[in-house]
Formats: C-alpha cells, structure tokens, sequence
C-alpha cells in the first residue's frame, strides 16, 4: 500500500486537523486503510457507519447509536415540520438527554471516522455536527472534531424514504453527503486513491472507470456483452440486483442436492442487534452446498469472499473444499464482537468495550448474493444478472468484484439504460483532484494544528462542566451539611471561572505570539510562565481544597457516589496539569524545569525543601530523549534540565537496551566493538573491575551503554 495518495492522507489524519474525504474506486485499499489508521492515531478516535453490519465490519458502531439520534429525519432549522417524520434544531436539542459518560466521551473526541459515506444522507451529517458543537461548546464545524470519511460516492448511495425529499429539499441541493451545510463549511482535504489493488488488465479497467463515470460507450458495453452467456449450467456465483433472486437461486440449489439438511444455530451473547447480524441466526446447509467465507481467517486459511464446497461434518467443524485450490478447511465458527466506546477516566482516552457477541460459523450460501452484499469482497469467476438494476452505482458494484474480464459471465445483456450515474455525484467528484499544491498545504496544516494542541492545553471548559455535574448532586439534597458543601463548591467553582478567564485572555496572546513571531523564544518564554501560573492556581486553589474535602467526606455514610464523582474531577484537573508539563511548541518541549507538582498514589505531594521530587514514571527518560531527539548534545541537555551529565547518559542507556538509539550515535563503532569484547571476555567483573582493562577515554557511560547494547542483541 505505499503509494503517493495513501502516503498523503494518513499525514493529513494523524498529524493535522483537516477533516478529510478519502474515495478511490472499488479495490483501492479503502477499508485497509481505515483499520492502519485506527491502529497508528494517537487521537482520540472513534468510527461510525450508517447500518449495523457496515459497523461491525468496520470494527464501530452505528451513527445513530453513537449520538443518539432519532430515527426521524433532520431539519437544519427551527421551521415548524411534521414531527412523526422530522426533527428541526430544538427538537434535536430536547432530544439530547445525554448522562455524564456519554458528554464526556463527546467533550473528549478528537477524531470521528465515518465509513461507507456515500450512503450517509446529507441531513445526518447536519445532525451529528448540531450535536458535536452544543455538547462541546465549540461553534466549529462538527464542534472541532476531526472528521475522516471514507466512501465510493458511485457505489451505494444514502436511502430517501418516500415522503422525505419533498421537505429536506428546501433545506438541501441533494441527498449527499457532501451537500451538508457542516461540511460545505469544514474546508475538507479531498483526495483520491488511484492505484488499484484488484484489476491489474488496463482494458478492463478503464471499462469499469467508464462505467463508473457513467460514460456510455458503446464498445465498453460491446466487449461486456461479450460475455454473455445465456444459462448459468455450472457453480459459478451469482450476483443479482434483489434478494428475492438471490434466495430463489439458492434454495433452489439446495433442494437439488440429495443429502439431509443440518442446521446450526449462533450463540448469541450480551447486546447484538438482529439487524447487524453478520450471517443469519440459523444456517442451514448440506454436504455439497457452495458456500462462500464471510471472515477472514487470522492464520490465512480462508479469506472474506473465498468461495468453497461443503464437503461433510465431523462434531462440531464444517468441512469445507476451497473452490480455488481444493484444499479442505475445518471450520470452527468465528465471534463476532459488538461494542461500545467508553472514556477511561484515569488516562482520559476512549476505548472499545465488548458489550455482545455472536458466535457462528462464518459461511453463507452463495450459489447467489445480492450486489449490494458483495461490497468489499473480490471473486475470481462470478456470473452476473442485472436485468433490474435500479440504482446508481449498481452496475459498477457488480463489475468491479471481478478480479478479470475473462472470469465474468453475464446472465443477461447489459443496455445504456443500466448504466446509471447520479450527475450531482460526477460534478462534485470533478473537484476531487490532488492539488499541486498539496506539500505545502500539508506542511501548513502540520504546523497550525502543532500550534493549536498548544493553545488548546490552556481551555478549561470541560472541568467546568464538571463542576455541573457536582453541583447537581448537591441540589440533590442527599449530602450531609449540604449547605457548607454548597459553599465550598461555590468557593472552587468562582476560583476556575477566574482561571478559565485568565486562561481565554492568554489563549488570544498566544495565538498572536504565534502568528507574529518566527522566533519561537518568545513564545516558549511566555508558556512556562503561564504553566507556572495555571498549575500554582490549579494545585493551591482546587485540587487541595478538594482533596481536603474528599478525605473528610469518603468516611461518612451514603456519600460513594458523590466521592467518586469529585474524584473524576480531581483526576482532571491533574490530568490537565501534567498534559501543560508536556506541552511542545514547534518539536520543542517548552517544560524543562523539574515539576512543582505531582501525584502521589497516596497523597498529593508538592516539592518542598523537606519533600522530593518525584517525576512521573518514565517522564524523566522520556524528556530526556526528546531533547537529545531535537540536535542537543547530552551536555546541552543535562545544562536544559539542570541535572548532571552522568544522570543524562544514565538515561541513554535504558533507550539503547529497548532499541530507541542506536549505539552509534553516541559512540564510535571500533570503541563500541572493542568493549563488547572486553566485557563478553570478563562476564564477572564488575565495571569498576572492568575499567582498567579499557582505553584511557572509555568510563563508566560508555560501559553501561555497551552491556545495555549486548543485552539488546540477545533479546532481539
């Protein structure tokens, strides 16, 4: 998958904050693509997709459970409309009852991945971005969120029920995504995957390219025809445009076969939805029925869309003969796991949780499928009928799941009339072209949102949210001495209003210091002092007072809930902290000095004379190789962090025992060679008794670096 366009937009979504159109025809890398990049982000991420299945195929959930939103369609106004069928603006905002858990999953989204696009309709992107900004207090296009959408706007497009168009279409141009007012106004990267993985015959391609565009020529639909062939008298799987064909087909097929029919049942577990089941509930098949593998296997054996011949039963496998290398598989069945996203309190980072499985063997009929659920998959040899095609995109869908013109039959022959394009899809793919300016738009973004993660440290919004939710718990009234809490609540809450508004007035300076200085001094200067001034604040006017509070409260009665809910707060808050002791500006780590404040398992501490530091775990290491990692000499970055040089090369030596330096950039590669052989030869020296058997110019540093080098080699 190295390729210019893939190579551009993962730089785009993992080091910018461009929202992001990623489309390629069918067989590009698409899905491959989505999975790197969920894997890689470090952001906070979370994907969606229109339907069940597309969801759990794509490792998410569905829009709509994610955001919670009606099944109605969506207004982007407060125009009166028939309620049964629409939601505007307020009626959405009524709708938004969201508990703590799920705003606080919203107020910490940092990337939303939206797969299979082209059947998102245009007003639920409207409806997500009306969501993203009122949970988040942010006025940006879907709230500041990130957004990477993935999609062929010529495969699938987005389902308008009857009745509906006649009134979105006085809001909207089209049903399309594209259309939507959030995202005609998000200044979104478009690009285009070219190389094809599927097809490699050019002819065949630029067929399907046409076909794709909607061009109507009439020797590419000459060359398809071809390929007709009147009756389909072999194995070879159908693709038809309706279920009822597909079911007709197969039933058919099996009640051809003279063996007996055995039936197996999913186990099903936890919360799994009936509409995103993967395969049906009951399977019923019989020895030499053609199925086709709906899963990958994780160890190859079997790959989505293999197609193979049920070839008998032994306790509780399938026997299955690959129609491609007649090979015999024995097939277990496969989980399929439906989850949920969960923020884990203590790190602040949304995770995926298990909520529901279901178990079963992964294998369908497949004497026939529908096109549209053969979206995604690949076939060697596939017969087609599209005698009914009624929808954009059908025909191509169809087509491109063929590896080769030579494996593609057709059942009936295919007219102008089948080719069917939706205009507005070709006029906006028109501007879907990889600017030649792209590098530097790249490079501009890199550095603008470099520049914004810095200024965004200092927004305190969501800890004031939280406040919210403390004081809704003392209003409850099931607090001992409710009104002395409801003084000190009030007392902490005015002392990070005052911060929050001291933080907004910086943010505005920063922003200018960026802008106008090249010089990055400056701005480093005037972050450590606000560092300085918001921790100090944060740590003497909130988190103690707070702390106090929790140790007198968490031995009273009935007071658990309202323990836990403080100590989320106070989490926060601390996570706020060491996040601005973290802060980089421009690759450059603005905080070297050693921390005023840090957390203690037991107790918060706060360096004193009599108290000593105790840098987070790891911390240390870690800031010392980031500024070695930026051109400093351990010298220069012993002086940066007022620590002595034997402390520094202490730290180098854990980065070359897990291999994050190489040995080489500290030391000459005779020396290293040279001390690898004096330590291997006295294993049991110590180094103070190795170090007379070393060149005059080795000591202690460069010992511990080789030991930690050969200790690499072995672990390796």
């Amino acid at each position: 998958m190295q390729n210019y366009e893939l190579h551009i937009v993962e730089q785009f979504v993992l080091n910018t904050a461009k929202n992001v159109f990623l489309t390629g025809r069918a067989g590009t890398g698409k899905t491959t693509f989505l999975q790197k990049i969920v894997k890689e982000t470090t952001k906070n991420t979370i994907v969606v997709a229109p339907t069940g299945v597309a969801a759990i195929n794509a490792g998410g959930v569905t829009i709509h459970s994610m955001f919670q939103l009606p099944l109605t369609a969506f207004v982007p106004g407060n125009d009166d409309v028939d309620m049964s069928n629409f939601t505007n603006r307020l009626g959405l905002a009524k709708h938004m009852k969201y508990r703590a858990n799920r705003r606080k999953l919203i107020e910490n989204l940092e990337l939303l991945i939206i797969d299979e696009i082209s059947m998102v309709r245009v007003d639920l992107l409207d409806a997500i971005d009306f969501v993203l900004r009122r949970v988040r207090k942010n006025g940006s296009p879907f709230g500041g969120v990130q957004l990477l959408v993935i999609g062929d706007l010529f495969q699938l497009s987005p389902v308008v029920r009857h009745g509906i168009w006649p009134t979105l279409g006085k809001y909207y141009k089209s049903p399309f995504f594209f259309d939507s007012h959030s995202w005609t106004s998000s200044d979104s990267i478009k690009i285009e995957l070219k190389t094809i993985y599927r097809q490699k015959d050019k002819e065949f391609i630029n067929i399907l390219n046409n076909v794709r565009m909607g061009i109507k020529k009439q020797e590419d639909i000459e060359t398809l025809n071809n390929r007709f062939k009147n009756t389909n008298d072999d194995e070879t799987l159908v693709l038809t445009t309706h279920n009822r064909k597909a079911d007709k087909i197969n039933k058919t097929k099996m009640e051809n076969l003279p063996h007996r029919i055995k039936r197996f049942r999913a186990m099903i577990s936890g919360k799994f939805n009936e509409t995103a089941y993967p395969t049906p509930e009951v399977i019923e098949l019989k020895k030499g029925a053609q199925v086709m593998f709906i899963r990958n296997d994780v160890d190859g054996l079997y790959f989505n869309g293999k197609l193979g011949i049920v070839d008998g039963f032994e306790d509780d496998l399938i026997l299955v003969k690959g129609l491609d290398d007649n090979e015999t598989i024995y097939v277990n069945k496969e989980e399929w796991k439906n989850t949920r996203y969960t923020l884990d309190k203590e790190k602040k980072t949304i995770e995926q949780e298990t909520i529901g499985s279901f178990e079963q063997y992964p294998l369908k009929l497949a004497w026939a499928i529908t096109v549209h659920k053969s979206q995604g998959l690949t076939f060697d040899e596939i017969n087609v009928d599209l005698s009914d095609t009624f929808a954009p995109g059908q025909l191509y869908v169809a087509l491109s799941r063929c590896r080769t013109l030579e494996g593609l039959k057709l059942m009936s022959k295919i007219k102008v009339e089948n080719i069917i394009t939706d205009n507005r899809i070709i006029e906006y793919h028109k501007e879907i072209e990889l600017r030649n300016d792209i590098e530097s738009v790249l490079a501009k973004a890199k550095q603008e949102y470099s520049d914004f993660l810095l200024v965004k440290a200092f927004q305190f919004a969501n800890i004031l949210n939280q406040f919210e939710d403390w004081k809704e718990l003392i209003l409850d009234g099931k607090i001992p001495e409710q009104g002395n809490v409801f003084i000190l609540y009030k007392d902490l809450h005015n002392a990070m209003e005052e911060l929050d508004k001291i933080a907004k007035k910086f943010q505005i300076q920063l922003r200018s210091l960026i802008m106008n200085n090249q010089d990055s001094k400056m701005v480093i200067e005037r972050s450590v002092k606000a560092i300085e001034y918001f921790t100090d604040n944060l740590f003497l006017e909130v988190i103690k007072p707070l702390e106090e509070h929790i140790v007198k409260y968490k031995i009273r009665k009935g007071t658990r809930k309202y323990i836990k809910i403080l100590k989320e707060l106070k989490n926060d808050i601390w996570i706020l902290m060491e996040n601005l002791y973290k802060l980089k500006f421009r690759k450059k780590i603005i905080f070297t000095k050693k921390l005023k404040y840090v957390r203690s398992n037991k107790r918060i501490s706060k360096n004193s004379k009599t108290e000593k530091n105790k840098i987070v775990k790891g911390e240390t290491y870690k800031i010392t190789l980031d500024l070695f990692e930026k051109g400093n000499s351990l010298e220069e970055v012993a002086k940066l962090r007022d620590l002595k040089l034997s402390t520094i090369q202490g730290h180098m030596t854990r980065w070359i025992e897990n291999k994050t330096i190489d040995i080489l950039r500290l030391m000459k590669k005779k020396d290293v060679k040279v001390l690898e052989k004096i330590i291997k030869a006295n294993e049991d020296l110590t180094f103070s008794e190795l170090l007379p058997k070393c060149p005059r110019d080795i000591g202690y540093a460069e010992l511990r670096w080789v030991s930690a080098y050969i200790k690499m080699l072995e672990n390796t």
